[in-house]
């Protein structure tokens, strides 16, 4: 669980989003979910853990020139 807050922290650092946000966005998670998993008080399934670990590639795969740019923004420059 701590190698997936890790991961998820530095790829929403270099996206500049928060990660209630990507979860949001990539999982339609409540707001407080991020905080119950760095309490400890709930964890994703397997299934939520790769449909995260999706997102964050295909956000990754829209890279630019400019840096890492949402799944959201790549839609609206298309």
């Amino acid at each position: 669980m701590e190698q997936l807050i890790s991961d998820i922290e530095a790829h929403c650092a270099a996206c500049g989003i928060s990660p209630q946000k990507l979860l949001r966005e990539a999982i339609n998670a409540k707001w407080g979910q991020w905080q119950d998993w760095k309490d400890g008080k709930s964890s994703p399934t397997m299934k939520v853990v790769d449909r995260l670990r999706a997102h964050m590639a295909g956000a990754e795969m829209t890279a630019t020139g400019h840096g890492l740019v949402s799944q959201e923004e790549a839609k609206g420059a298309a």
